[in-house]
């Protein structure tokens, strides 16, 4: 069994199929646990918990694209347009790049938090893109 394989394993609350909003929610409180930590010894369990959290998310953004494509009907035939979460995507692979760096990276003490408030802001930004404020409401119109 590789070490990728392994980390989810260790965190209980990964084997139960959290849905997307859930597992943003937990990158985001992670990330700003980051930011109170002044020292390797502090950042590096959180890190190994967020790297095992931003895995499932990538996994299942990865496992869900199809449902999330947007279609653009025209004269009633439909056209795909993109993907709703391609930005998404591409941010958990910035948070993980990050974490992957303050998790077995040697930098200046002085970095840490400009890099802790970096991933703390993407995972934010990702987070913004999953999470939908209570008071929006989308309507979808199916084509008659």
């Amino acid at each position: 069994m590789n070490k990728e394989n392994t980390i989810p394993q260790l965190y209980s609350e990964l084997s139960n199929s959290l849905d997307l909003p859930a597992l943003a929610e937990r990158c985001n409180l992670l990330t700003e646990i980051l930011l109170d930590s002044h020292s390797l010894p502090q950042i590096q369990p959180v890190c190994r918990c967020l790297a095992a959290y931003l895995n499932v998310m990538q996994h299942q953004l990865a496992d869900s694209m199809s449902d999330f494509q947007v279609v653009e009907y025209n004269d009633g035939l439909p056209r795909e347009k993109g993907w709703l979460f391609a930005d998404t995507e591409t941010k958990c692979d910035y948070c993980r790049a990050l974490n992957h760096v303050l998790l077995v990276s040697h930098f200046d003490g002085d970095m840490l938090p400009h890099l802790t408030g970096l991933l703390h802001d993407v995972a934010h930004a990702m987070g913004e893109d999953i999470i939908m404020p209570v008071e929006t409401c989308v309507t979808v119109h199916y084509p008659e």
